[in-house]
């Protein structure tokens, strides 16, 4: 009698559990790469959904427009044939006391802040007053001067070798406030719509254009542009609002009442920060951020002066012996340098750029990288 023996397949079984294995893990990257290129990647388009809660007249002057600027560019230039170094001011303010707080509280906690992403973080006031004291070397590189606007951009220089520090100054005088205006990639407000700051800048017929905050890199924030409500969640970072008298103030989470904002003419808000400055126009004690974002970089900034008076900034960095970028608690001595009242943080690293007549006027870490947003000066709507 023939006895049929049945040997099991181990290798087999064996197979099938590595299969199942390899499946799992390919599942999990493929669902792993469906969210990312989700939220992450393809662009949200929200039909530019908004509602409008302050309006400006641009036929009125608002503020009173000199031709200080233009005779201080010519001054510079002459200045700096007879001399290669000289201490840079943004126009002469000599003399003039800087402002009193520039916060507002107002009284009420909005419900479902959240603060997981930032904290106190502990500012370096002598490196501040290191950079606000340090002797500057600066030219301008840039000028415009119309009815309307008046500009001048210069590059200002701190240190050398491998401590060099450069960085772009644009200070703005504008007769109204609607010619201080930002603008979305694509022209569209949503999430992950990128474009260049030149290509922006452009699209707008910007005289001046800077990178914004990256409000579309996030699904919350707060966003007010050109007077038209976008979105207002409230998260945890500090708030900068442009008022249509040309004011402008920064806000805590907790400070911040979006109502009250709107109610005295929000003309512009921006949720990136933080906040650089102190209620006398000194370098900051705390900052409201993260230990990354309070370490080394390329920066962005705006700062208020005066209604109708602000500067931009951006700060190059990541390029040994041209530019090794600044810190916060530096950003905020160049900012107080300014004499300026009140100044934010915007997006910066490789967003830093700034533009002049289509132009890049500084150099862009790693060449830049599209954005969602910029902040501009133009005078046709």
């Amino acid at each position: 009698m023939i006895r049929i023996i049945r040997v099991k397949d181990k290798s087999h079984k064996q197979m099938s559990v590595l299969a199942m294995i390899v499946m799992d893990v390919a599942l999990y990257l493929i669902c792993m790469g469906a969210f990312l290129l989700y939220f992450y990647i393809l662009p949200h388009h929200y039909n530019n959904s908004g509602k409008v809660v302050a309006s400006t007249d641009s036929n009125i002057e608002q503020f009173a427009l000199s031709d200080e600027s233009a005779e201080e560019a010519e001054d510079t230039s002459s200045a700096e044939d007879s001399s290669a170094s000289k201490s840079f001011s943004s126009n002469d303010t000599s003399g003039r006391k800087k402002g009193e707080s520039s916060n507002s509280k107002s009284g009420r906690i909005p419900n479902g802040v959240s603060n997981e992403n930032t904290s106190e973080q502990q500012a370096d006031t002598n490196a501040g007053l290191n950079i606000e004291e340090s002797e500057k070397n600066s030219e301008v590189v840039q000028s415009y001067t119309d009815d309307k606007v008046n500009l001048t951009v210069s590059k200002v220089s701190i240190g050398t070798g491998s401590d060099k520090i450069t960085y772009y100054v644009a200070d703005v005088k504008v007769s109204n406030i609607t010619y201080l205006r930002t603008g979305f990639a694509s022209g569209e407000y949503g999430k992950n719509i990128r474009a260049s700051v030149q290509d922006m800048a452009n699209d707008y017929n910007a005289i001046l254009a800077m990178s914004g905050d990256y409000y579309g890199n996030s699904d919350t924030s707060f966003v007010i542009r050109n007077g038209v409500l976008y979105r207002d969640d409230i998260v945890g970072t500090d708030i900068c609002v442009l008022f249509t008298d040309g004011t402008m103030k920064t806000y805590s989470p907790e400070e911040f009442d979006a109502d009250e904002v709107i109610a005295a003419g929000a003309w512009q808000a921006w949720n990136f920060g933080p906040s650089l400055l102190g209620e006398s126009g000194e370098v900051a004690s705390t900052f409201n951020t993260t230990s990354y974002l309070n370490s080394e970089n390329p920066r962005a900034a705006i700062g208020y002066i005066e209604p109708g008076h602000y500067v931009f900034v951006t700060v190059d960095g990541r390029d040994e012996g041209y530019s090794r970028g600044v810190t916060l608690s530096e950003l905020a001595g160049i900012m107080s340098s300014l004499d300026c009242k009140v100044a934010y943080n915007l997006d910066g690293g490789k967003s830093s750029a700034m533009v002049y007549d289509g132009e890049y006027v500084n150099q862009p870490a790693d060449g830049g990288r599209t954005i969602s947003d910029i902040i501009y000066i133009g005078v046709n709507e």
